[in-house]
């Protein structure tokens, strides 16, 4: 009812439409909006877990105040786009005075590997720009070219074995074709590239039963079907060591 009497006022004067640009025929229906009460209130967030409240504020540029007309919700949402943790992002504006935020928010899945240091990336691969390494230490490191985008699908076959996955601390892609797995005993779990899974369940099978991992190995090799290759944990000497 307040946008029509609004609208009543500004086309009441015969030919004002005509004449007037259409610019300032718009600021003009931003300002008369605003005294009639249709200025920004109240911002309501839904979805924000990660996401710090002064980077989302910053980012979005609102000032409590300004007419609801004169805010734009496709530059509002190409603005809080930018924000790393930010996946997506509805905006709804509901008159007279609120905007409504409902964020969907990248999920930590690993700490990417780089030469500047660890960096969080969802499953995606995408780093998430913000986050703080140092928050997520309990994630899996990954490490490898082309790693980022892989490691969804691996961490998920690691996962369906809890027990043995609870003692994974990285993994690093082999020439872009397989993954090695670096269980926190220092041993190194070789998969192969074809049905991982398969060779994954068979290691937690046996592990159960007699404990391999406890042992002093330096690798478990399950490339080949069918079998299990081991290798012994021992120093390498320098040379001129007496043995």
């Amino acid at each position: 009812m307040i946008a029509a009497s609004v609208l009543v006022v500004l086309l009441a004067g015969g030919s004002i439409g005509v004449y007037l640009e259409r610019g300032r025929l718009t600021d003009i229906l931003v300002a008369t909006s605003a005294d009639a009460g249709l200025k920004l209130e109240y911002i309501e967030v839904y979805g924000r877990t990660h996401t710090p409240k002064d980077v989302l504020l910053a980012a979005s540029e609102l000032t409590l105040g300004e007419p609801m007309l004169s805010i734009s919700l496709r530059d509002l949402h190409a603005r809080l786009s930018t924000i790393g943790w930010i996946e997506d992002i509805a905006i709804e504006r509901e008159m007279p005075s609120t905007i409504r935020l409902l964020l969907t928010e990248r999920m930590p899945m690993a700490l990417l590997q780089t030469v500047n240091g660890h960096r969080v990336i969802d499953a995606s691969g995408t780093i998430i720009t913000g986050a703080d390494p140092s928050a997520f230490s309990h994630l899996t490191v990954v490490a490898g070219k082309q790693a980022a985008g892989k490691v969804a699908p691996i961490l998920n076959i690691l996962r369906t074995e809890p027990e043995l996955y609870a003692e994974v601390w990285a993994v690093t892609f082999q020439s872009e074709r397989r993954w090695d797995v670096h269980l926190r005993s220092g041993i190194r779990v070789r998969l192969p590239e074809s049905d991982p899974r398969t060779a994954w369940s068979r290691l937690a099978m046996i592990d159960h039963t007699k404990r391999i991992t406890d042992r002093d190995l330096a690798v478990i090799d399950m490339r080949v079907p069918d079998q299990m290759i081991v290798e012994p944990n021992i120093p390498v000497r320098g040379k001129g060591s007496k043995t």
